[in-house]
Parts: C-alpha cells; sequence; structure tokens
C-alpha cells in the first residue's frame, strides 16, 4: 500500500473493465471494474478522449485506488478511483500494467 500520511494508506488493485456505459457524451463513462472475488465488481468514472469507444475499453486491464474515503461525483458515490494519465492533448488514459495482473493484485512500494 502507498502511504500518503501515518493515518491513510492507499489500496491499489488491478482490475478488468467489465462495462462501460456513457454518462453524458462521448468520453464520459462509468466503468464497471472487476477486482477478483475478495473485493468484488466496483464502479469508476472515466473522462477520456472522446474518440475512445466504450467497447475498445472493455477487458482492459487497470490500476485503482479501491480505498478512497467516499466521495460523490455527479449523481454517483464513489469510493474507487481509476488511476490516470494525461496523454499528448490531456485526455485522461487510464494506467494499463504491462502484464497481466491477477484481478484484485496489489501495489507494491
Amino acid at each position: 500500500m502507498a502511504t500518503v500520511s501515518s493515518s491513510f494508506s492507499f489500496d491499489i488493485r488491478a482490475g478488468t473493465i467489465i462495462q462501460a456505459v456513457i454518462v453524458s457524451s462521448p468520453g464520459h463513462y462509468i466503468l464497471k471494474v472487476n477486482f477478483g472475488s475478495i473485493i468484488g465488481i466496483r464502479n469508476c468514472i472515466l473522462h477520456t478522449a472522446p474518440h475512445i469507444h466504450a467497447e475498445s475499453l472493455l477487458e482492459q486491464h487497470v490500476c485503482a485506488i479501491i480505498n478512497f474515503p467516499e466521495f460523490k461525483k455527479n449523481i454517483k458515490t464513489l469510493k474507487t478511483i481509476l488511476l490516470c494519465m494525461p496523454d499528448i492533448h490531456g485526455y485522461y488514459i487510464p494506467i494499463q500494467p504491462d502484464h497481466c495482473i491477477p484481478n484484485g493484485g496489489s501495489l507494491f512500494l
């Protein structure tokens, strides 16, 4: 776990996108990510390039913080934050492991 302060540690895990639903416009999705049998399926939000389609997100392996303090984003209450970085155009792209990591696999520092 990555520690931010002595009172909170981020739990960063690998998962697989199993569903991507457009929220309001192309590039804005609610994702269902499978983090394995122990953690289960969690919802995440992704705001990415408008040319990235839901079908291309399916089965992608991604990384997320699964124990983020609960917060409300639009109408959804979330505890899981998808880890992303901006591309050269400023669109958010999910961070992906280079190799297949089992769902629920943990980041170690």
